[in-house]
């Protein structure tokens, strides 16, 4: 199981990413308006924790991915670094009207 999480780890982090900025838009459009600055930098903060955690994954990976020399564990390595970078890409995407102010 823990090698399961950790080749999906970043598809993980993405997913928890897009429940949570829906979760937070959703709050904020019954509470005030979904583009109040203050719900705006709730999503960011969020964004950005979750950008940090796919970071890590994708530097983790690529690193033992140079010192691996098992194939199995290899390929394990080699799905985590691919779906950290997805998961990467994916949440910049995702943030980026938040960012400019949609």
């Amino acid at each position: 199981m823990r090698r399961w999480a950790w080749m999906l780890g970043g598809l993980i982090v993405w997913t928890v990413h897009f429940m949570g900025v829906y979760a937070i838009a959703s709050l904020a459009d019954m509470v005030s308006r979904a583009d109040d600055p203050t719900w705006r930098m709730i999503g960011l903060a969020f964004s950005g924790a979750c950008l940090l955690a796919a970071l890590a994954i994708t530097g983790w990976a690529a690193r033992r991915l140079r010192r691996g020399t098992d194939p199995s564990t290899r390929f394990g390595d080699q799905l985590a670094l691919l779906g950290g970078g997805v998961a990467t890409v994916a949440i910049v995407w995702q943030a980026l009207p938040t960012v400019i102010g949609y």
